[in-house]
């Protein structure tokens, strides 16, 4: 069962590295987060991607940042004719942060994706797409011959694509992606940003849709076509993520926490976390739920 928290567990390895990942099936991800950052390359395929209630193209040059425990969603259009082809990396953000720090303003983008101060997590890099092929090609490379884990070519490998960002923010292509998201914010964003607001309250469709002033079930159609999943499964993953959080950070009760997340019921809450992130609260809060056997990893991008 896919669950909303994914650990991804490195064993002995500073960088997990899926190279060239390819899909040409029917591809409908689900909300969940991870422990670590990620960075996602799209090398063929459309769809949409969504983070922290906004939504994204997916199209061949299309490169996204999650920053650790950061709730996003993929949703790829897939056919023999069109497969969804990625390459992803997980990493330690406290390992890279190391690695970066002579290099200042590569480190300094570095930190405002890592700590949230950069709100775009994607970014357009259609326009250098052949470098950064060559830039993941010569990384695999090494990785085929046992270099692949070496802190130097790691480093390299992370700072070219940083260096591939930053060049971006500036050209024509980030500016109509940008206008791209703006034209593109329709009811799905609006509902997931009224969710966002409200996921403390007890929820209910018909507020929701008359606060858009659509039907409901219009509204649902509407945010089922564009994020490819449903306004219930949003507001669950919203209100578990932040119970999560709280979990993380205070020694409040459980009971305390499920009502603050909007689940009052605590039998309930407890049962919806169990089903989402796979085990209990308290589980959670005391480390059983995070942790993977050694050299496990969840493939699920």
């Amino acid at each position: 069962m896919k669950r909303m928290f994914e650990p991804v567990a490195f064993g002995n390895s500073k960088l997990h590295w899926d190279y060239r990942l390819r899909n040409t099936e029917q591809y409908r991800g689900f909300y969940h987060w991870h422990q670590c950052c990620e960075m996602l390359y799209v090398h063929e395929g459309t769809g949409r991607v969504v983070v922290d209630g906004e939504t994204f193209p997916i199209r061949p040059g299309m490169l996204f940042f999650f920053r650790p425990y950061q709730l996003h969603q993929v949703m790829a259009d897939v056919s023999l004719r069109e497969p969804y082809t990625r390459t992803i990396l997980f990493f330690d953000p406290h390992v890279v942060d190391d690695l970066l720090r002579p290099f200042a303003k590569r480190y300094s983008l570095f930190r405002a994706l890592w700590r949230g101060n950069q709100r775009t997590m994607a970014f357009d890099l259609s326009a250098i797409g052949d470098e950064i092929e060559r830039n993941y090609d010569q990384y695999q490379w090494l990785r085929s011959r046992g270099m692949g884990e070496d802190a130097e070519e790691i480093a390299m490998m992370i700072l070219r694509n940083l260096e591939c960002v930053l060049r971006s923010a500036t050209a024509p292509a980030f500016q109509a992606l940008r206008a791209e998201e703006c034209k593109t914010a329709g009811y799905a964003q609006q509902a997931m940003t009224w969710i966002d607001e409200h996921y403390q309250d007890s929820i209910h469709l018909d507020d929701l849709a008359a606060e858009l002033h659509l039907s409901k079930f219009y509204l649902s159609k509407l945010f089922h076509e564009e994020t490819g999943s449903t306004l219930k499964a949003y507001m669950t993953a919203v209100r578990i993520r932040h119970a999560c959080r709280l979990l993380e950070t205070t020694s409040k009760a459980i009971e305390w926490i499920g009502s603050e997340v909007g689940i009052p019921n605590t039998s309930y809450f407890v049962q919806v976390f169990k089903q989402e992130v796979g085990t209990t609260p308290l589980k959670y809060r005391t480390g059983a739920g995070v942790r993977s056997a050694p050299g496990e990893m969840k493939k699920i991008k």
